[in-house]
């Protein structure tokens, strides 16, 4: 019977002595061991993850350079018997590390969050696998920290969540692993196509959404998100540009918040001092996800500002939220994801790697749907 391993960090119990290794660069990678036998980084971990496509003198070759240089917890008359008992068993119990920016658990969008890792560990335990669970911090991004798990603990794939600083993302592919992204580096461009990614059709849904306030008779819109947080705010930033620019209208810098922030907008400070540099606030916003719409609504709200008769917002996620509620009767125009989904794809995707590591790299999105709301109207006369 599988079992969830949940490895907790200091956002729960208080920092666990050891739990994350030294930075990369002081442990041996599978870039390491196939420049010492002038092996493709590929083969060398098709060969240590026991692949029958490798033949048996170039598997034991890896597998001794692999503990000649102390990588991970690899001996070769261990991997030996590994390769045996999976054999025996055929489909033999696998562990996958899942890793999730430890920011996202602290953030409004937490329960989108708490959902995708719903539909990873309900996937996990319906094959009968195991899953580590490690909450990534800032510091660990920005070290390029990685979990023990993944350096010294025999895991077979990485799922990361909300992972999008790219140079961590190269450090994981640097063990050689497979892994799949649950959104990606908001500036990744087509070399950085490292692992297969997950995300939710972010683009053409925002511009729809815009495309509705124009509808409706608005004409100077703004938009409110971190674009430079993830790919998903970006595609969102695309799909509104693309929105304004197809109905001939101009896209506002001055009614636009979308530099970076420590907060990423979730910090309603962070709204009230966009809004308040803005010379006169526009008749629409259109907004990076949910989140970031409800903490909007609250910052006019507080300027005396109703929605929407004052000002129309749109949101995106399409969550529920009990500490954060709207005003009474009002439902966020926005479009709902299917977050369990999210998740369960992403799950289905690397053990679909793992079986074919030769599949060329894919982008799946999954499909959106709009949600009408009552928090958008005509613009004020």
């Amino acid at each position: 019977m599988n079992k969830l391993i949940i490895l907790v960090d200091n956002t729960l119990r208080g920092k666990l002595a050891g739990e994350f290794c030294a930075p990369m660069k002081r442990k041996a990678t599978t870039s390491d061991i196939a420049r010492m036998l002038g092996l493709s980084r590929t083969t060398v971990s098709k060969a240590l993850n026991g692949h029958p496509t490798v033949p048996p003198s170039t598997r034991q070759r890896v597998l001794d350079m692999a503990a000649q240089l102390h990588y991970k917890h690899y001996r070769p008359a261990d991997q030996a018997n590994r390769a045996e008992q999976r054999e025996a068993a055929g489909a033999a119990m696998r562990t996958i590390a899942c890793l999730i920016r430890s920011s996202l658990a602290r953030s409004g969008s937490k329960g989108y969050w708490v959902d995708v890792l719903q539909g990873i560990e309900e996937s996990t335990r319906r094959r009968g696998w195991n899953m580590v669970l490690h909450f990534v911090h800032q510091e660990d991004l920005e070290s390029l920290r990685l979990p023990r798990s993944l350096t010294e603990a025999h895991v077979d794939g990485v799922i990361m969540a909300g992972i999008t600083r790219l140079a961590y993302v190269r450090a994981v592919a640097e063990l050689g692993m497979p892994a799949v992204l649950i959104d990606h580096d908001s500036a990744a461009r087509a070399e950085d196509a490292l692992f297969d990614t997950v995300l939710m059709e972010s683009e053409q849904s925002v511009c729809d959404l815009t495309a509705r306030l124009i509808e409706l008779g608005h004409r100077r819109i703004g938009f409110i998100g971190d674009i430079a947080d993830c790919l998903s705010f970006r595609e969102r930033w695309n799909g509104f540009r693309r929105a304004m620019m197809d109905a001939g209208l101009p896209v506002d810098p001055a009614c636009c918040a979308v530099a970076p922030k420590p907060g990423h907008y979730y910090d309603g400070a962070e709204i009230a001092e966009a809004l308040a540099a803005m010379p006169a606030l526009p008749t629409a916003f259109v907004c990076a996800n949910d989140v970031v719409a409800v903490r909007t609504i609250q910052t006019l709200g507080r300027m005396g500002l109703t929605v929407p008769e004052d000002l129309s917002v749109t949101g995106f996620d399409a969550i529920e939220t009990d500490t954060d509620p709207l005003p009474d009767g009002l439902q966020l125009m926005s479009v709902r994801i299917d977050a369990v989904r999210v998740g369960s794809r992403a799950f289905e995707q690397l053990a679909l790697r793992m079986a074919q590591p030769d599949r060329p790299i894919e982008h799946i999105r999954l499909a959106t749907v709009p949600v009408a709301g009552t928090s958008a109207a005509p613009p004020k006369a």
